[in-house]
């Protein structure tokens, strides 16, 4: 039976749906359209005529979460948002689509570059700090990808299998933190499909948990492309599809209105979310008068995001005028930031050579390896290992090169290109300094060999310069790792199940992610997390603790004394861990609690405190649907890394004792779609869901189209490699992503071929 309804809602549908790529619908004129902009770690504006992901404006490139995660630094996250936010109000942006915080699951994640951490405690509170430092100039942020979207294989068509006590305990409470703390205009739906349902139409993710639970009275927007059925999508939950879909989607949901398959009721709530939206981000003025100089911050941040994890007899820091070997083409072509949608157009920038000349060393350089292929070169490494036999200390740069990680695809190992470690290995009669730069951990086999190692992971424009900065000693370093380095790729949690052939990804590894793995299972890595050295040294002391009641809240202060016993000043980050008793279900021996960072100078002490809620002694009850306090014997454990606790005290909380009762305490309950195969695919059952790689098995229609899109696609970057960052996202776009994405962004494709060719898959042979 068709309904029919005022002109005033059919009017303002079209505000649930994109206009072009980056703007929300104007309805005519009737609405501001706000311009939604890339920006994780740096300002990606296009206009809409851009044709390919780097036609961007230039602007300031920041060093990449991953590297700020390990600054452990809330302000200077903060101040990067701040920045960020200012550069976007300046560009008449009007929402920055960041921060990710998603978990880091596996180390070959292509992607992990832009995600925080292995933990939720500190992917929460950097995520929080960011938000805020944008949100305070006006310009609205993006939190995403909500949710379990931590592969980049099929990550348009995967189903994640995620129980609901891991879901909530690993991988909702950053998002829940955020939400809760810092309230971001927008929440960034992603792709993949989660326990059955995709993500965009997942009704307990965007409602039962994000709006009923969290409280969020915000935009919920689907990642570009991920959004299908428009229809299905608002009854869950969702706000607003982007990019805009050329009124195909709109359509279908009016006429889904008209048919009684959607109600006004479902749909007024979204229209009037959006309407808020455009309402509190309408640029009044785009002008903003600041002091600050946004490469000053990039370059803050780099040097708080590097890593040293190596520094054997003292031999950093290194003072300028020294003579030195310089080898690895990364040295020249420095390696910043990661592939895909958050690539940033900068401004021209000294390269790590230049700097150390800069700086006053003495340099001698051979690129010894090619970034373009992981093949040793004869000749390359002739020059480098004739250079090195002069005895000068050699600084090489090398680590992961841009054909290791990007968006749209993951690495398949955990080792560095074959020609630096080729390269590394025949280099003798010199001390090794290793410059690293990257967005993950890798293995190094030749860490015997290096006197000293200094990770610089994907440290923005300035990286270089920071680089020369902490080997000269002008600053000391400071970072930490947010993230495990693990020792053999066969050690990491989702070996079994991370990017395999099947859609269907199990996290069978439960709440045991990261750290909680290695630590619980005594697994032994390379570099634990929370690791870092520094030319500075310290101790811990005087640890004290005390409980007390707040709003029905038991509250756990801590206290204890951190003192640098060194000759250089510099930055400590002492991190709280709770040691979970043992009441027989699985639970991390230890989880990150709380961590504050505190700058001494030489023989200067100060007393740190942390105070910790009921939520670091709980877990989430699945019979109660909550996080419930677990009653028992705690530790209370500080220290400078998980490897390296310091000092530690017992306490005492009260709370449900799972020891006798294990009600609630299983990772066995999922809630979703159980049915759900994306394995299996019968005819009858395809649909404009399934990939052009999918469909393609059935349908004639859809194998040429697939070579005509995969054609078109390396037309667009001729000149490129096919391993270039940019042409495999774009590829693993075109092969993977639902042929409803994949022809609505085509640039003029009939939707009726994708409707041809699902047909076609259907008909039984």
């Amino acid at each position: 039976m068709n309904r029919k309804y005022d002109a005033d809602l059919i009017n303002k549908l079209p505000l649930l749906t994109g206009k072009g790529s980056w703007h929300t619908n104007d309805c005519e004129g009737r609405y501001t359209s706000l311009h939604l902009s890339d920006g994780p770690h740096g300002l990606r504006k296009q206009d809409e005529d851009a044709k390919t992901n780097n036609d961007s404006y230039v602007s300031t490139c920041y060093p990449t979460a991953s590297c700020l995660a390990s600054s452990w630094d809330r302000e200077l996250v903060a101040k990067v948002g701040d920045s960020i936010g200012k550069e976007a109000r300046r560009a008449d942006v009007s929402v920055v689509l960041g921060p990710g915080v998603n978990i880091k699951r596996s180390p070959l994640c292509g992607r992990n570059f832009e995600y925080y951490s292995e933990d939720p405690y500190l992917s929460g509170e950097l995520g929080t700090a960011f938000i805020q430092g944008v949100q305070k100039n006006g310009v609205g942020t993006s939190l995403k990808h909500f949710a379990a979207n931590n592969q980049e294989t099929r990550r348009m068509t995967s189903d994640s299998r995620v129980d609901e006590r891991t879901l909530r305990e690993i991988y909702l409470s950053a998002f829940e933190n955020c939400i809760k703390n810092a309230d971001p205009a927008t929440v960034m739906v992603s792709y993949n499909y989660l326990n059955g349902y995709k993500a965009t139409e997942n009704r307990h993710l965007m409602t039962e948990i994000l709006r009923d639970e969290w409280g969020y009275r915000g935009v919920t927007v689907s990642d570009w492309g991920a959004c299908i059925d428009l229809t299905a999508a608002v009854k869950a939950g969702l706000d607003l599809e982007m990019p805009g879909s050329g009124k195909v989607h709109l359509n279908k949901l009016k006429k889904d209105l008209e048919e009684g398959r959607i109600t006004e009721d479902e749909i007024r709530p979204a229209i009037r979310r959006v309407e808020k939206l455009t309402e509190d981000y309408s640029r009044k003025e785009t002008t903003v008068e600041d002091g600050t100089d946004p490469h000053e911050i990039a370059l803050k941040a780099a040097l708080n995001g590097a890593v040293l994890l190596k520094n054997d007899d003292g031999i950093l820091p290194l003072s300028p005028g020294a003579e030195i070997n310089v080898i690895g083409e990364l040295a020249r072509t420095v390696r910043f930031q990661g592939g895909g949608s958050s690539h940033i157009n900068t401004r021209p920038q000294p390269h790590i050579v230049t700097e150390f000349e800069n700086a006053g060393y003495r340099v001698n350089f051979a690129p010894g390896y090619r970034i373009d292929s992981s093949l040793p070169d004869e000749s390359l490494e002739k020059e480098a290992v004739r250079l090195v036999k002069n005895g000068c200390p050699t600084f090489f740069c090398g680590g992961l090169t841009d054909l290791a990680e990007g968006e749209g695809y993951d690495r398949t190992t955990l080792d560095i290109p074959e020609n630096q470690i080729r390269l590394v290995n025949i280099l003798e009669g010199t001390d090794i300094v290793f410059l690293s730069f990257g967005g993950s951990p890798y293995k190094v086999p030749f860490i015997d060999r290096l006197k000293a190692m200094l990770h610089m992971y994907l440290g923005g424009e300035a990286v270089a310069k920071a680089a020369v900065m902490l080997v000269s000693g002008e600053v000391v370093p400071c970072g930490k790792l947010a993230e495990t380095w693990p020792l053999d790729l066969a050690d990491t949690p989702a070996y079994k199940n991370f990017a395999g052939d099947s859609s269907e990804i199990r996290y069978e590894e439960g709440v045991l992610v990261g750290y909680r793995h290695y630590d619980t299972l005594g697994i032994k890595t390379l570099f634990p997390f929370g690791y870092g050295l520094s030319y500075a040294s310290f101790e811990y002391s005087d640890l004290k603790i005390e409980k007390s009641d707040a709003s029905d809240e038991e509250m756990v202060k801590i206290s204890f004394r951190v003192r640098n016993t060194g000759k250089y000043s510099g930055a400590e980050i002492a991190q709280v861990y709770v040691e979970n008793p043992d009441d027989g279900f699985t639970r991390a021996r230890h989880e990150l609690r709380g961590f504050e960072k505190v700058y001494l100078e030489p023989g200067e002490e100060r007393t740190v405190q942390v105070t910790l809620n009921d939520r670091a002694f709980s877990i989430f009850d699945t019979s109660l649907m909550r996080f419930n306090k677990a009653a028992g014997e705690y530790e209370i454990c500080v220290g400078s890394s998980i490897g390296d606790i310091r000092l530690r005290e017992c306490i005492r909380i009260e709370g449900k004792d799972y020891r006798s009762d294990k009600t609630g305490t299983g990772t066995d309950l999922f809630i979703g779609n159980t049915e759900c195969d994306l394995d299996h695919v019968i005819p009858g059952r395809y649909s404009v869901y399934n990939s052009l790689s999918e469909l393609s098995e059935r349908s004639w229609l859809g194998r040429i189209m697939l070579k005509i899109g995969l054609k078109v696609a390396y037309s667009m970057y001729k000149g490129k490699p096919e391993d270039d960052p940019e042409v495999m996202m774009t590829i693993e776009t075109v092969k993977d992503g639902p042929i409803d994405c994949v022809i609505l962004q085509s640039g003029g494709i009939p939707y009726s071929i994708a409707e041809l060719i699902v047909k076609q898959a259907n008909k039984r042979r």
